[in-house]
Parts: structure tokens; sequence; C-alpha cells
């Protein structure tokens, strides 16, 4: 079995932040308590959006998977945050594309290599509705987490 990725510490539901911003130094700070990050984590993760946008959207979800280099990462995690309140980002792939997110998932990676193989399971994960909806009803961070992971397991 691989590792789990996902924490229950790490996962934080209906949460509300007043923009881009705030939410960037508010989950860096929490994730640099915890000793995942470096104290620079939440400048970087903030630079990295304004070069290489992370706002996806699916037919039904629109979401943001915001990360940056392994040197700001100590542990690997990906952190879940579920959003009271939609947060604005650009597309990942589509310039001037808006993105109100409902969802984030903030990667910390320690190995580059294996950056490819989380997102694109992640973007297997926004894209199946039923999967999606799950984490939208579900009130149990302990629920989430396990579902989260056993995804990852069945489809990394």
């Amino acid at each position: 079995m691989k590792e789990r990725k996902f924490r229950n510490d790490l996962i934080w539901l209906d949460e509300e932040f007043a923009g881009q911003e705030l939410f960037f130094q508010v989950m860096a700070d929490r994730l640099y308590h915890k000793g995942m990050v470096t104290q620079k984590f939440g400048d970087a993760l903030s630079k990295r959006e304004k070069e290489f946008p992370t706002g996806l959207k699916t037919e039904h979800y629109e979401i943001a998977i915001p990360h940056t280099d392994v040197e700001y990462v100590k542990k690997t995690f990906i952190a879940f945050i579920r959003l009271k309140k939609p947060i604005r980002f650009s597309h990942m792939g589509i310039p001037g594309m808006i993105v109100n997110a409902k969802f984030a998932f903030v990667l910390g990676l320690t190995e580059p290599q294996n950056q490819v193989e989380t997102l694109s399971t992640l973007v297997k994960l926004i894209s199946d509705q039923e999967q999606m909806t799950m984490l939208e009803e579900m009130q149990s961070k302990a629920d989430i987490c396990s579902q989260l992971n056993l995804f990852f397991e069945k489809n990394m």
C-alpha cells in the first residue's frame, strides 16, 4: 500500500477567506505550524500561482490545486479545503478564464517526479462527479480522509 497522502488534521471544511492571498497566508501558516512546510511556503505559493495558475473547471465543479517547489516542503501531503464561499483562481490552461474554486487541494510534494502522477490522480478525482458530490456532502473529516486515501490507492 502506498503512503497515505491525506490526513484528518489537513482537512478543513466550510472555510471562508477574503480572497486568494489570505487563503495562501492562512493555509501556509497552518501547514508551517504542523511541520509540513517552510516559512516561505505561502510566498512561494502566491508567486507560483501568478506565473502558473492552478484553477480547474469540470462540468460540475471548480477547484484549485495550488502548489510550489519541493524546497518549501518538509513532508509530503495533500491538504483538502472545502470552501464556504468560492475563491477566484485563474484557470490552469485557459488564459483569462476565472475559476470560482469551491474546493482546494494544496499540494506539498518532496519528490518532484511524483508531481505528474499526483496531479493526474487529482484530475481523475475532480472529474468523477460521484466522488466530488460525496466530498461536498460529507461532514466528517475522518470519512473524507478515508474516501480520498481510498481513491488514491485505487487510482495512483
